[in-house]
């Protein structure tokens, strides 16, 4: 059974879009589709239409995604949200709206979505938990990618019967093990996020923060694939894409797209279409030593 796991990763969500048109050029369709933050959103926008043609509106809908769209406002509007209290430095309106446009009429639940199964986390402020939606067919899906795609500081968190959850990349960024666990054998899993790229000189309290996200986050994929790749029963194709991580808006879909298209063609057609950025020999402060964690990776 083959699954495809999108991960968080923002504006970079394009990069999975030009790579699920890859896969589906070479006759890869999955029967699961797992997906957090921005992947929960190209995973909802998939199971409307697991082809190829879906996957070329999902490119589609990220051309006409702009950073307006997503974050309204600007620093001062921003400033202003963070000195009175406001749960986020842009609301969430306008993600909101984008959501709603994928759904064609007729589709709200779950339940509605016929060819596949879909499975969306998010995690929960409150009780410290991850949540899966997908098992429940009455399952609103905008609460289920609205929940999934709520990055904190950045976005709100979403408040359904009374408690907030936010992002599900906080918990799971790439959840392998989720696919896994819904029966997937072959599972191809994209990695856009940049906590795996080293980045020096990190200033200001929003950056420093989200710096601090990423490197959590990285820490869990690193688990991730390590128990997949202990695992059997599993054949994981890991494709990370750590490419563009200079650009940071969401007005380059089309860059990302074909980028995400190069990467995804040239891991079939088993070339190394980059080098994935190892870590770097850096000097441990004084008194430490650094840490490696155990791991059996092919």
């Amino acid at each position: 059974m083959i699954a495809f796991v999108l991960s968080g990763g923002g504006n970079r969500g394009a990069l999975e879009a030009g790579a699920l048109v890859a896969l589906f050029e070479r006759g890869i369709r999955p029967e699961i589709l797992v997906g957090t933050s921005a992947g929960a959103v190209n995973a909802a926008a998939l199971a409307l239409n697991p082809t190829l043609d879906g996957a070329r509106q999902v490119a589609e809908m990220w051309k006409t995604v702009k950073q307006r769209d997503i974050f309204p406002g600007n620093w001062l509007t921003f400033a202003w949200r963070f000195l009175t209290g406001a749960d986020s430095l842009s609301p969430n309106d306008n993600i909101r709206r984008l959501i709603e446009r994928q759904l064609p009429p007729g589709v709200r639940t779950f339940g509605d979505i016929k060819d596949v199964k879909l499975y969306t986390t998010t995690a929960n402020i409150n009780t410290a938990e991850i949540f899966v939606y997908g098992e429940d067919p009455s399952a609103l899906l905008i609460d289920a990618v609205m929940s999934s795609a709520a990055p904190p500081l950045a976005l709100s968190p979403i408040t359904i019967d009374g408690y907030q959850y936010v992002d599900g990349a906080v918990c799971a960024d790439v959840p392998i093990s989720i696919a896994a666990q819904k029966g997937a054998t072959d599972i191809y899993a994209l990695y856009v996020g940049t906590g795996a790229l080293p980045q020096k000189n990190i200033r200001g309290m929003v950056n420093l923060a989200q710096r601090s996200i990423a490197v959590t986050v990285y820490q869990q994929l690193i688990d991730d694939l390590d128990d997949a790749w202990r695992n059997p029963a599993l054949r994981l194709h890991y494709v990370p894409m750590q490419t563009l991580a200079e650009i940071g808006d969401f007005d380059h879909a089309s860059l990302f797209i074909e980028e995400g298209y190069r990467l995804m063609t040239a891991y079939l057609d088993g070339q190394p279409a980059e080098v994935v950025v190892a870590p770097q020999a850096t000097p441990a402060p004084p008194g430490a030593v650094k840490w490696v964690r155990p791991r059996r990776w092919p």
